[in-house]
């Protein structure tokens, strides 16, 4: 799910990996995908080892992902303040 959301409120295509198995007292639990900018899960693993492989136009991708969904417009730059200590 924070890949997903990660993605969508970003507007970008997300790669997350994770490994799968045990490693001394450490459990990776796999779960790699990749995500389009409205946070649809385009490929993915689920908890086994492999590679999650998407074919995609990214361009095309964020370009509909951003006809959609408009929150990028809200950002208020001006409000950001540079520290300068």
């Amino acid at each position: 799910m924070y890949d997903q959301a990660r993605a969508a409120e970003n507007q970008v295509v997300l790669a997350s990996s994770n490994q799968t198995g045990s490693m001394g007292g450490m459990r990776f639990l796999g779960q790699s995908k990749v995500v389009g900018p409205g946070g649809d899960i385009l490929a993915r693993t689920w908890s086994k080892a492999g590679l999650a492989v998407a074919g995609i136009d990214v361009a095309e991708e964020i370009d509909r992902a951003r006809r959609i969904l408009h929150h990028l417009d809200e950002r208020r730059p001006g409000a950001y303040r540079e520290d300068r200590t």
